[in-house]
């Protein structure tokens, strides 16, 4: 059972209320890590092509320690509970760091052993407190799809370390539910909540009785739609799988979220997160439509939609939780410029495929506007999620 937070209860000091604090930071590190190697690569300072080292440190490094620093913040004000532990906390910045390091030596099977242990540590962290959440404090129906984001990644992990070699399809189960099954599942159900709010200032709403139950039936059924899709892919199905994954996702943001609506409320990084939006079930739809472009399509999910949306989230949770609320209406040009350099990394990248004669050139331009982006994160975000909150 969760602890929950009252006025009695002492005040808890700071890295347990902006655990933000310390994991957007080291999630910034490991995006470097996992893309320097590119760089280097591109201009022949090495000849090692890491392609795995770098799916992982993205997706278990990078975008696992946002997600990690963003719900540790956001569920214990959500539901009235406490931060998390010295030991969650902790393991949660010792964790991806192994799991990169173990990833880059081609220590295979601990990497995911650490990423295992990453997630058991988030789990138990996030169900009782969204089971028992204090009293007057509700949970939106949207949080059913953060348990099943972490069981898909869980059983990919499990699939891609002990998957028979004879079985056909297991191993690319496995590598579809890690890469893009946990973070997809995470952007429908987080994003799909706070979406409205991040764009047009709506908070969340809770249902009660039977309507609550009815919204919680179509969460959980589009959830065990878009897990189906993977197995559909990998036995066969390429086309199918896809369109299913591109008809959910439009199904949980474009319509319940309108997101036709371009945002109503100023701030260059809603801007981003609206058009994070729109490129995960157009990413997940070229694919369908063109399955010899799976590659190009699924990194206008990887780069389109979740890392762009993640470093956008992000601002907004620095600058909203820091006491910095006055920026959250305007057009920094870092902000700016972050973006337009996460969309250039995303162009070449795209023209590494379609372009292939050049193929080094886009792969440093790629990797160079994208290592870029993250060093204008941490140097306007670094110093605010520092500083203590200053009147603008």
């Amino acid at each position: 059972m969760a602890e929950r937070v009252s006025e009695a209860s002492p005040p808890q000091p700071e890295w347990r209320r902006e655990p933000y604090r310390l994991l957007f930071p080291l999630g910034v590190v490991l995006g470097g890590t996992g893309m320097v190697h590119w760089l280097l690569y591109a201009v022949g300072v090495t000849m090692q092509w890491r392609s795995t080292f770098h799916a992982l440190a993205l997706v278990q490094g990078f975008l696992l320690c946002f997600a990690l620093g963003f719900l540790f913040t956001f569920i214990p004000r959500r539901t009235g509970t406490v931060g998390p532990s010295a030991v969650q906390l902790g393991a949660s910045l010792v964790l991806p760091v192994l799991l990169t390091a173990s990833a880059w030596v081609e220590a295979w099977l601990w990497s995911q052993l650490f990423f295992l242990a990453q997630l058991g540590v988030l789990l138990g962290f996030v169900v009782p407190r969204v089971r028992q959440p204090a009293p007057g404090r509700s949970v939106p129906e949207g949080m059913v799809w953060v348990p099943v984001a972490l069981v898909t990644g869980a059983v990919g992990s499990l699939l891609t370390t002990v998957a028979p070699v004879g079985v056909p399809g297991l191993h690319g189960l496995g590598t579809g539910l890690l890469l893009q099954g946990l973070f997809t599942c995470l952007v429908l159900g987080v994003g799909g909540m706070l979406l409205p709010m991040f764009l047009h200032g709506q908070p969340p709403g809770v249902a009660s009785g039977p309507e609550r139950r009815w919204r919680l039936g179509l969460h959980l059924g589009a959830a065990l739609l878009f897990v189906a899709s993977f197995p559909l892919e990998a036995w066969g199905l390429p086309r199918m799988g896809h369109a299913l994954r591109a008809a959910v996702a439009a199904a949980v943001l474009v319509g319940p979220v309108r997101l036709w609506r371009p945002p109503s409320q100023g701030g260059m990084h809603r801007w981003l997160i609206w058009g994070s939006a729109w490129l995960l079930p157009l990413g997940y739809l070229l694919v369908a439509l063109r399955p010899e472009l799976r590659v190009t399509g699924l990194h206008v999910v990887f780069v389109g939609c979740f890392a762009l949306m993640t470093l956008a989230v992000s601002v907004h949770v620095v600058l909203a939780h820091g006491g910095h609320g006055p920026l959250l209406s305007r057009y920094p040009w870092q902000v700016v410029t972050m973006g337009v350099l996460l969309l250039a990394a995303l162009v070449a990248r795209l023209l590494m495929s379609l372009a292939p004669a050049h193929l080094w050139l886009w792969l440093g331009c790629a990797a160079g506007a994208f290592l870029l982006a993250l060093l204008l994160w941490v140097l306007f975000l670094g110093p605010l999620a520092r500083r203590e909150p200053s009147p603008y």
